[in-house]
């Protein structure tokens, strides 16, 4: 573990959607990997029983990933508790959840959650499961009392297409649970991490995507008040 960690326990920023194939475990990784080159000591929570998250950082023994996985899955509705064993050891846990926002794990993080991030595709599918997870971070914040920020990523996204633009521009309208000022485009480069457990800074010519996932991890540590590096 790193000797320069903010004071405090663990920030949780947990990702989550109602719909399978929208870009969680794409955004958790992308996300937990450019916090690593960071300096923050960070931990994946894999809460999907499909384990992609675990299979992407096991990836050439996890050599070309700089975070730790963590099997929550095993855990069910204990996920809670057993992560709470786990916030003095690292700075920030990143938790990929499984698809539903029915699951009793997804709900216990979001209990202790410290940032929400809903990933979404810009299709009409993906775009008709956004109220079912906003919906849940409603009941989460009445039911806990804590207003913590929710976010919603626009991934695979097209900026060029005139399609897009209007669908990122119906998600600005929201000022509950607004979008984040980043999209994650439809990159070749978000692909080929995973097959080698990595994220997109490991390929020349990649500059726009890591543009993107910089972006990102600024936007996320600002919404966690965490600097932008250690």
């Amino acid at each position: 573990m790193s000797n320069k960690s903010p004071a405090g326990p663990a920030k949780i920023v947990t990702i989550y959607n109602e719909k399978g194939g929208s870009g969680k475990t794409t955004t958790t990784c992308q996300l937990a990997g450019t916090l690593g080159y960071r300096g923050y000591d960070v931990l994946v929570a894999d809460l999907d029983p499909q384990q992609t998250s675990a299979k992407w950082l096991a990836k050439n023994e996890g050599a070309n990933f700089p975070a730790t996985i963590w099997p929550g899955y095993r855990y069910g509705s204990k996920v809670t508790a057993e992560l709470e064993k786990l916030i003095s050891k690292y700075d920030i846990i990143v938790v990929d959840c499984a698809p539903s926002v029915e699951q009793p794990a997804t709900w216990g993080v979001l209990l202790v959650s410290d940032l929400a991030l809903i990933p979404t595709k810009l299709n009409a599918q993906d775009m008709d499961a956004l109220p079912a997870a906003k919906n849940l971070a409603k009941h989460v914040w009445d039911t806990s009392g804590r207003r913590f920020p929710v976010r919603v990523v626009p991934c695979a996204t097209r900026m060029h297409m005139v399609d897009d633009k209007a669908a990122v521009e119906s998600l600005q309208q929201d000022t509950v649970f607004p979008p984040l000022p980043v999209t994650l485009g439809d990159r070749k480069a978000y692909t080929r991490a995973m097959m080698i457990g990595a994220t997109a800074h490991a390929f020349k010519g990649s500059e726009d995507s890591v543009r993107e996932i910089e972006a990102l991890a600024d936007q996320t540590l600002k919404l966690i008040n965490l600097p932008r590096q250690l």
